[in-house]
């Protein structure tokens, strides 16, 4: 009985913060007040949320933790964008000095331009970042957590059920992130328990 509870307690504090997280965007997105200054409300409680629910998992005293994570948060925003924004002009450059066939190409570019910067940087540097504010370690497990995440974000990226909409991409982008970034927090437990399970 004493075993089923602490497993239960372990999927909550696992999965507690990506619903919640995106929870906050959903509920953010929904109020007409927040409908076009949200970003910013939405970043920043990403990153309160993720220490808040894991103060037992922080490497410094919760106020440090609190200060990293907020800057983390905007620098993995602003970097992303830049860096995949910096990739879209450079091939638009390109496009424009071979004189080719623009409006085909342009789509082409800014569709990968999406899969950079949303599925694959930003996710990429939130895991990374996140590991030297977190105890944890850059194992294998991380590796794995932090590919899939990596692959599904690319796979709804290119169905396009990531676009068009700021407030479902944020929805999806924050569960699937903060859920790997929660298993990989979990890692130590979750061997543990599939230990005693065999």
């Amino acid at each position: 009985m004493n075993s089923l509870k602490n497993n239960i307690l372990l999927f909550a504090r696992i999965i507690l913060p990506a619903i919640l997280c995106a929870s906050v965007v959903f509920l953010f997105g929904s109020i007409e007040y927040f409908k076009y200054n949200s970003i910013y409300f939405i970043i920043s409680l990403f990153g309160i949320i993720l220490i808040i629910l894991n103060l037992n998992k922080i490497k410094y005293n919760i106020i440090i933790s609190l200060v990293l994570s907020l800057n983390l948060c905007f620098l993995v925003f602003f970097s992303s964008m830049a860096i995949g924004s910096g990739i879209y002009y450079f091939f638009k450059k390109i496009i424009l000095f071979f004189r080719l066939n623009i409006t085909q190409l342009d789509n082409i570019f800014f569709n990968s331009n999406n899969i950079v910067s949303i599925a694959i940087i930003a996710p990429l540097l939130t895991l990374y970042l996140y590991s030297f504010l977190f105890k944890t370690r850059r194992s294998s497990f991380f590796y794995l957590i932090a590919f899939s995440s990596i692959v599904i974000l690319v796979i709804l990226v290119l169905t396009k059920a990531l676009l068009g909409n700021n407030t479902k991409m944020f929805i999806i982008w924050q569960f699937i992130v903060a859920l790997a970034l929660q298993l990989i927090l979990y890692q130590k437990e979750l061997k543990t328990l599939f230990k005693s399970k065999n």
